[in-house]
Protein backbone atom coordinates (compact mmCIF):
# COMPACT_ATOMS: atom_id res chain seq x y z
CA UNK A 1 0.00 0.00 0.00
CA UNK A 2 3.01 2.21 0.39
CA UNK A 3 3.83 -0.44 0.55
CA UNK A 4 1.29 0.68 3.19
CA UNK A 5 3.89 1.98 5.62
CA UNK A 6 2.35 1.92 9.07
CA UNK A 7 2.66 5.64 9.78
CA UNK A 8 2.12 8.51 10.49
CA UNK A 9 -1.01 7.82 12.55
CA UNK A 10 0.63 4.87 14.33
CA UNK A 11 3.57 6.76 15.79
CA UNK A 12 2.20 6.11 19.28
CA UNK A 13 2.82 2.35 18.91
CA UNK A 14 4.94 1.20 21.83
CA UNK A 15 8.53 0.84 20.72
CA UNK A 16 8.71 -2.68 22.07
CA UNK A 17 5.75 -3.75 19.90
CA UNK A 18 7.24 -2.11 16.82
CA UNK A 19 10.57 -3.81 17.48
CA UNK A 20 8.86 -7.20 17.71
CA UNK A 21 6.92 -6.54 14.50
CA UNK A 22 10.08 -5.67 12.58
CA UNK A 23 12.04 -8.65 13.90
CA UNK A 24 9.18 -11.06 13.18
CA UNK A 25 8.33 -9.91 9.70
CA UNK A 26 11.67 -8.72 8.37
CA UNK A 27 13.43 -12.05 8.83
CA UNK A 28 16.16 -12.40 6.19
CA UNK A 29 14.72 -10.06 3.54
CA UNK A 30 17.40 -9.05 1.07
CA UNK A 31 16.84 -5.39 0.26
CA UNK A 32 19.39 -5.59 -2.56
CA UNK A 33 17.44 -8.18 -4.52
CA UNK A 34 17.59 -8.98 -8.20
CA UNK A 35 15.96 -6.76 -10.79
CA UNK A 36 12.39 -7.36 -11.92
CA UNK A 37 12.01 -8.35 -15.58
CA UNK A 38 9.54 -5.85 -17.01
CA UNK A 39 6.84 -6.51 -19.62
CA UNK A 40 6.99 -5.12 -23.16
CA UNK A 41 5.56 -1.60 -23.12
CA UNK A 42 2.98 -2.48 -25.77
CA UNK A 43 1.25 -4.86 -23.34
CA UNK A 44 0.19 -2.02 -21.07
CA UNK A 45 -2.70 0.43 -21.32
CA UNK A 46 -3.62 3.46 -19.25
CA UNK A 47 -5.91 2.43 -16.42
CA UNK A 48 -4.18 -0.91 -15.85
CA UNK A 49 -3.46 -1.75 -12.21
CA UNK A 50 -0.01 -2.79 -11.04
CA UNK A 51 0.61 -4.80 -7.88
CA UNK A 52 3.96 -4.85 -6.08
CA UNK A 53 5.38 -7.22 -3.50
CA UNK A 54 7.57 -5.03 -1.32
CA UNK A 55 10.72 -5.99 0.55
CA UNK A 56 10.36 -3.94 3.74
CA UNK A 57 9.22 -5.20 7.14
CA UNK A 58 5.99 -3.24 6.75
CA UNK A 59 5.38 -4.92 3.40
CA UNK A 60 5.90 -8.34 4.96
CA UNK A 61 3.37 -7.44 7.64
CA UNK A 62 0.78 -6.42 5.03
CA UNK A 63 1.28 -9.61 3.04
CA UNK A 64 0.97 -11.76 6.16
CA UNK A 65 -2.19 -10.20 7.56
CA UNK A 66 -3.93 -10.03 4.17
CA UNK A 67 -2.74 -13.49 3.07
CA UNK A 68 -1.47 -11.99 -0.15
CA UNK A 69 1.48 -12.04 -2.49
CA UNK A 70 1.26 -8.25 -2.84
CA UNK A 71 1.59 -5.29 -0.50
CA UNK A 72 1.10 -2.28 -2.80
CA UNK A 73 -0.96 -1.17 -5.80
CA UNK A 74 -0.80 1.66 -8.31
CA UNK A 75 -2.31 2.60 -11.66
CA UNK A 76 -0.72 3.05 -15.08
CA UNK A 77 -1.45 6.64 -16.13
CA UNK A 78 0.93 6.93 -19.09
CA UNK A 79 2.45 4.45 -21.54
CA UNK A 80 4.34 6.74 -23.94
CA UNK A 81 7.09 7.81 -24.09
CA UNK A 82 7.58 6.19 -20.67
CA UNK A 83 5.36 4.04 -18.48
CA UNK A 84 4.27 6.10 -15.48
CA UNK A 85 2.52 4.83 -12.35
CA UNK A 86 0.33 6.88 -10.00
CA UNK A 87 0.43 5.54 -6.45
CA UNK A 88 0.03 6.68 -2.86
CA UNK A 89 3.17 5.99 -0.84
CA UNK A 90 5.06 7.06 2.26
CA UNK A 91 8.67 6.93 1.16
CA UNK A 92 9.26 5.85 -2.45
CA UNK A 93 10.54 9.40 -2.98
CA UNK A 94 12.17 10.73 0.23
CA UNK A 95 11.87 14.29 -1.11
CA UNK A 96 8.09 13.91 -1.39
CA UNK A 97 6.97 11.70 1.52
CA UNK A 98 3.43 10.63 2.42
CA UNK A 99 1.59 11.53 -0.77
CA UNK A 100 0.48 10.45 -4.22
CA UNK A 101 3.38 10.28 -6.67
CA UNK A 102 3.95 9.75 -10.37
CA UNK A 103 6.75 7.20 -10.69
CA UNK A 104 8.35 5.54 -13.69
CA UNK A 105 7.84 1.79 -14.00
CA UNK A 106 11.58 1.28 -13.60
CA UNK A 107 11.58 3.15 -10.29
CA UNK A 108 8.37 1.51 -9.09
CA UNK A 109 9.88 -1.95 -9.63
CA UNK A 110 13.43 -1.17 -8.46
CA UNK A 111 15.25 -4.11 -6.87
CA UNK A 112 15.36 -2.44 -3.45
CA UNK A 113 11.58 -1.99 -3.47
CA UNK A 114 10.08 -5.03 -5.21
CA UNK A 115 10.55 -8.78 -5.49
CA UNK A 116 7.41 -9.43 -7.56
CA UNK A 117 4.87 -7.53 -9.65
CA UNK A 118 1.63 -8.18 -11.49
CA UNK A 119 -0.30 -6.07 -13.98
CA UNK A 120 -4.04 -6.52 -14.45
CA UNK A 121 -6.75 -4.87 -16.53
CA UNK A 122 -10.24 -4.34 -15.07
CA UNK A 123 -12.66 -5.99 -17.47
CA UNK A 124 -15.67 -4.24 -15.94
CA UNK A 125 -14.42 -0.94 -17.42
CA UNK A 126 -14.17 -0.25 -21.13
CA UNK A 127 -11.04 1.31 -22.58
CA UNK A 128 -12.43 4.85 -22.36
CA UNK A 129 -13.40 4.34 -18.71
CA UNK A 130 -9.97 2.95 -17.89
CA UNK A 131 -8.34 5.99 -19.48
CA UNK A 132 -10.63 8.28 -17.49
CA UNK A 133 -9.80 6.46 -14.27
CA UNK A 134 -6.11 7.01 -15.05
CA UNK A 135 -6.73 10.74 -15.45
CA UNK A 136 -8.49 10.80 -12.09
CA UNK A 137 -5.57 9.02 -10.42
CA UNK A 138 -3.08 11.38 -12.03
CA UNK A 139 -5.06 14.38 -10.81
CA UNK A 140 -4.61 13.20 -7.22
CA UNK A 141 -0.84 13.75 -7.30
CA UNK A 142 0.24 15.38 -4.05
CA UNK A 143 -2.78 14.21 -2.06
CA UNK A 144 -1.75 13.27 1.48
CA UNK A 145 -1.24 9.63 2.44
CA UNK A 146 -3.28 8.80 5.56
CA UNK A 147 -2.90 5.32 7.01
CA UNK A 148 -5.73 4.68 9.41
CA UNK A 149 -8.83 2.54 9.75
CA UNK A 150 -11.90 2.91 7.54
CA UNK A 151 -13.93 4.90 10.08
CA UNK A 152 -11.28 7.65 10.24
CA UNK A 153 -11.17 8.75 6.57
CA UNK A 154 -7.99 7.01 5.38
CA UNK A 155 -6.23 7.50 2.09
CA UNK A 156 -3.53 5.08 0.96
CA UNK A 157 -2.59 3.12 -2.15
CA UNK A 158 -5.73 1.03 -2.55
CA UNK A 159 -7.99 4.01 -1.95
CA UNK A 160 -6.29 5.96 -4.73
CA UNK A 161 -7.16 3.17 -7.15
CA UNK A 162 -10.61 2.67 -5.64
CA UNK A 163 -11.54 6.35 -5.88
CA UNK A 164 -10.37 6.60 -9.49
CA UNK A 165 -12.23 3.44 -10.55
CA UNK A 166 -15.36 4.13 -8.52
CA UNK A 167 -15.91 7.36 -10.46
CA UNK A 168 -16.30 5.24 -13.60
CA UNK A 169 -18.19 2.33 -12.03
CA UNK A 170 -20.03 3.07 -8.78
CA UNK A 171 -20.76 -0.65 -8.37
CA UNK A 172 -17.07 -1.43 -7.82
CA UNK A 173 -16.94 -2.62 -4.21
CA UNK A 174 -13.77 -4.49 -3.16
CA UNK A 175 -13.90 -6.27 0.18
CA UNK A 176 -12.46 -4.51 3.22
CA UNK A 177 -10.72 -6.68 5.81
CA UNK A 178 -11.19 -6.37 9.55
CA UNK A 179 -8.02 -6.52 11.64
CA UNK A 180 -7.95 -7.24 15.35
CA UNK A 181 -4.22 -6.95 15.96
CA UNK A 182 -3.00 -4.88 18.91
CA UNK A 183 -3.53 -1.20 17.96
CA UNK A 184 -4.48 -1.99 14.34
CA UNK A 185 -8.13 -2.79 15.03
CA UNK A 186 -10.56 -1.80 12.31
CA UNK A 187 -11.29 -2.27 8.61
CA UNK A 188 -8.57 -1.84 5.99
CA UNK A 189 -8.58 -2.18 2.21
CA UNK A 190 -5.62 -4.30 1.12
CA UNK A 191 -4.30 -4.89 -2.42
CA UNK A 192 -5.43 -8.51 -2.17
CA UNK A 193 -9.06 -7.38 -2.47
CA UNK A 194 -8.34 -6.02 -5.96
CA UNK A 195 -7.02 -9.38 -7.16
CA UNK A 196 -10.54 -10.78 -6.71
CA UNK A 197 -12.18 -8.21 -8.99
CA UNK A 198 -13.13 -9.04 -12.59
CA UNK A 199 -9.69 -8.47 -14.08
CA UNK A 200 -7.54 -9.82 -16.88
CA UNK A 201 -4.06 -10.81 -15.75
CA UNK A 202 -1.71 -9.17 -18.23
CA UNK A 203 1.70 -9.89 -16.72
CA UNK A 204 3.29 -11.46 -13.64
CA UNK A 205 6.90 -11.66 -12.56
CA UNK A 206 7.91 -14.07 -11.38
CA UNK A 207 5.13 -16.25 -12.75
CA UNK A 208 2.95 -18.31 -10.43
Amino acid sequence: MADIKLKPSFLFIPLCFLFILIIYFDKSEDNQGTAIILPPAELLQTGDWIFRSGRSADSQFIKRVSHSRYSHIGMVVQTQPDIIIAHATTDDDPKHPNQVLLTSLNEFTAADKADAIAIVRPRFLNRYQRAQSAKSAENMVGKAFIMTKRSEEPFYCTLLVFDAVHQQNPDFNPQWQYLDIAVFGGEYLFPEAFTHADVEWIYQYPGK
